[in-house]
């Protein structure tokens, strides 16, 4: 099999990983790592005998890469993907695709010019219980889904904010709790229901640390079909725990991550569940007007998978295999580009004090952002 000439730019910790990752797949050859940290991109780039470099273009301009990961603060991806993409690299960005809708539709737009491939990681939708959630789905098992949930809640200490000088600020963060941490599962709660989000209104607030932006936020939302959603995300809660809940008409898909008690002590752990209405809800809300009537059952069936779940391994071979084999990836630009666009509404929402409609001009959030940026501050009042 040709192998790939693989480059990073970024050697943080995500970076780091990238490289590792790479080097185990035989679609890849790591030639090159950058960095604007010097001795970092020589302190990765030594361990796979590659080439360093603190300027990346430079680095494009140089080894000419077939492919390169862009591991960089979120706000840059955009530029340093479109760099990549004008000399006809294929471009893997770290999540999120981009900090605004607007980036992502310039990363897009460059990709199709260039005629190259542009990819998102998202490795949790290579989850096998996940993808047969998906399938599920997509079969009508869950007939018409009318209500959704997302509950993504963690927590960050002001030492993380404080381990890097972009964290925490409109101007170099783009958003809190939302673009940075909640942002793996808004892609993932929105591909599960297929339905694009047509307005949002929301809250949020700086509630627990000394930084500009949001470590709090509620937001109610309706999608096509009437769909109505409710979504909570916080950087204020220990411990961690995301909840995804599907109700349909015949049954209802929960993906439930949270600490469980085991032989070996407390693990985090991630259950997918599927419970099965007899009969379906809306059948069953009319099947006997009488007081008293017994009430729907249900089943319930854990759903598994024999194979195993390999994160970013599973993401970098099938981009690999993508790139050789001419055809999209996974999760291309246009998909990444969706959780964006909500993540973009529901600030927008939050900081107008009104419902935002989607799709919404890019131009309108980057002139929130600016104001943003200019501010230095949170936009709502402080919790009382």
């Amino acid at each position: 099999m040709a192998k790939l000439k693989y480059a990073v730019v970024g050697a943080g910790g995500i970076g780091r990983h990238h490289a590792e990752v790479a080097s185990r797949l035989e679609e890849y050859e790591l030639v090159a790592v950058a960095d604007v940290v010097e001795e970092r991109a020589r302190e990765l780039a030594s361990r796979f005998n590659a080439r360093a470099y603190a300027n990346y273009v430079e680095m494009l301009e140089k080894e000419q890469p077939d492919v390169v990961s862009v591991c960089t603060p979120h706000p840059t991806h955009a530029e340093v993907a479109i760099e990549a993409m004008k000399r006809g690299v294929n471009v893997l960005t770290e999540k999120p695709m981009a900090a605004t809708v607007s980036q992502c539709l310039a990363m897009i737009r460059e990709a199709r010019k260039r005629g190259v491939k542009l990819g998102v990681v998202f490795q949790n939708r290579f989850e096998p219980r996940i993808r047969r959630a998906r399938r599920m789905i997509e079969a009508g098992e869950l007939g018409d889904v009318y209500r959704a949930l997302l509950r993504y809640v963690t927590y960050r200490d002001m030492a993380y904010f404080m381990s890097a000088a972009w964290r925490g600020k409109w101007a170099t963060e783009g958003g809190g709790v939302l673009i940075n941490q909640a942002v793996h599962y808004i892609d993932l709660f929105l591909w599960l229901l297929g339905k694009r989000p047509r307005e949002v209104f929301a809250y949020a607030a700086t509630a627990g640390h000394d930084i500009e932006v949001e470590d709090l936020v509620s937001a109610v939302a309706v999608f096509e079909g009437g769909c109505q959603g409710v979504m909570q995300f916080s950087t204020l809660d220990y411990p961690d725990m995301t909840n995804i809940e599907l109700r349909g008409d015949k049954a209802m898909l929960l993906v439930e991550t949270s600490p469980k008690r085991g032989e070996q002590g407390l693990r985090h752990e991630t259950s997918v569940f599927v419970y099965r209405n007899a009969p379906p809800i809306r059948r069953a809300v009319y099947a006997s007007l009488k007081p008293g009537a017994p009430r729907a059952a249900f089943t319930i069936e854990e759903v598994k998978a024999e194979e195993p779940f390999t994160g970013h391994e599973a993401v970098l071979r099938d981009f690999a295999r993508a790139v050789l084999e001419d055809r999209e990836p996974e999760v291309p630009g246009e998909e990444g580009l969706k959780s964006v666009e909500l993540i973009n509404a529901i600030i927008m929402s939050a900081v107008e004090h009104r419902p935002v409609e989607i799709p919404f001009d890019p131009a309108r959030y980057d002139e929130l952002l600016k104001r943003l940026e200019k501010l230095g501050g949170p936009p709502w009042p402080p919790l009382r």
